[in-house]
């Protein structure tokens, strides 16, 4: 059985790529290139391996732990508060990254499906294991 969990944050941040200089940035990146970025409504989304007997109590579990997760990052600008996003872009395929490695110290791999992460309705990405 796959439970399926969700755990919702507001985050902000912008794209730059250090290296480049300002025209090659907003070039590559458009309006995603500013000195203050934009801000998303996030919704990460789990799937869990979970035993029949014991689901609801996994659940229980599962959704405590994702909640932690995203409060992290809650109402916080990524590129300034988040150290793993100082060097690193935060797109959502790195944020969805970042989120894994962060769920896999607490989670056994085996018992992960899926991490889907949300930056709109229709702009996802998603990591099956």
């Amino acid at each position: 059985m796959i439970i399926t969990l969700k755990s919702p944050f507001s985050a902000a941040h912008f794209y730059a790529q250090p290296q480049w200089d300002e025209h090659k940035n907003r070039e590559t990146f458009g309006r995603c290139y500013t000195q203050y970025g934009h801000g998303h409504n996030y919704m990460l989304e789990a799937g869990f391996h979970c035993q029949n007997d014991s689901w609801k109590q996994q659940q229980q579990h599962y959704q405590s732990v994702l909640n932690n997760l995203t409060a992290v990052l809650d109402h916080e600008h990524l590129n300034f508060v988040i150290p793993e996003f100082k060097t690193n872009i935060p797109t959502t395929e790195n944020i969805c990254l970042y989120f894994l490695e962060k769920l896999k110290s607490q989670v056994k791999s085996e018992e992960i499906s899926y991490l889907r992460l949300y930056e709109m309705d229709n702009i996802w990405t998603e990591i099956r294991l």
